[in-house]
């Protein structure tokens, strides 16, 4: 039989690797706390875009999403349909709102055009346009994912801008332009690429997310618009451009010129 002498030890070693358990608990706890408490304090000058329902010289054509869309993206804050100017020229958009818990954070990033638009039959297209674009409204540049996406029923592609933010911060994760998709130039290579861009796509996603754990509690808001591409992707970007400054009210009174990066 050990003796006491003996036994002490080994308490004291147990005892010891209990405080050390606990303190490390401890710190995991804390530590985790005041990463949470860093990564989600509001942004310092939140910004939200108003869209118009009216815009001088333009007629709205409505078109309703359905109750089964309403419920998926978990809102009723919805603007859907088609502006036209007096030279019938088309610009389509799209604006939900989300208040302060209402949906989840995969409301805004998980029905982009990329997402909904390729259920649809769209396909993705490269024709040298930025992946990115950001548009100066009151003074601030807001970050804007650009795609062409062409349609096998349509006669031309269709060039479109969306953004999203969480309590005022406006997404600027950067997504790599995306492969060629049509059928005349889709290969092999090109869908493994598209493979490899998805998964990059999900992890930016899930970085996303874990910067912004308590989503459910943030206002959100996301804007999409559209134009037919019946030219090239630059003036196509500056009527885009132009027609933002029209329909989006930063409530602010600076305006700017955008700037474009690959």
């Amino acid at each position: 039989m050990a003796s006491p002498a003996h036994l002490a030890p080994s308490r004291a070693r147990v005892l010891s690797s209990i405080v050390v358990t606990l303190v490390l608990f401890g710190v995991a706890v804390l530590g985790t706390g005041l990463w949470i408490r860093t990564q989600t304090r509001p942004p310092k000058n939140p910004l939200f875009l108003t869209a118009r329902h009216q815009i001088p010289g333009h007629q709205f054509q409505p078109v309703p999403l359905g109750e089964m869309v309403a419920d998926t993206l978990a809102t009723t804050n919805l603007f859907n349909g088609h502006f036209y100017d007096s030279h019938s020229n088309r610009v389509s958009v799209f604006e939900a709102q989300w208040s302060a818990g209402q949906g989840n954070g995969g409301n805004l990033f998980g029905h982009t055009p990329e997402i909904c638009w390729a259920g649809q039959g769209f396909r993705t297209i490269r024709m040298g346009e930025p992946s990115q674009v950001f548009l100066s409204l009151a003074g601030r540049r807001i970050p804007f994912q650009c795609r062409v996406l062409r349609h096998p029923e349509l006669p031309t592609p269709e060039i479109t801008l969306w953004a999203a933010c969480l309590d005022g911060r406006w997404d600027d994760i950067l997504f790599g332009p995306p492969p060629n998709l049509n059928d005349e130039a889709a290969t092999v290579g090109t869908y493994l690429q598209e493979v490899g861009r998805t998964f990059t796509t999900r992890w930016a996603s899930i970085r996303r997310l874990v910067q912004n754990p308590f989503t459910i509690g943030a206002r959100k808001q996301f804007i999409r618009f559209s134009i037919p591409l019946h030219t090239g992707w630059e003036p196509a970007l500056v009527e885009l451009e132009h027609f933002a400054e029209l329909w989006l009210d930063p409530r602010a009174p600076q305006q700017g010129l955008s700037t474009w990066s690959r």
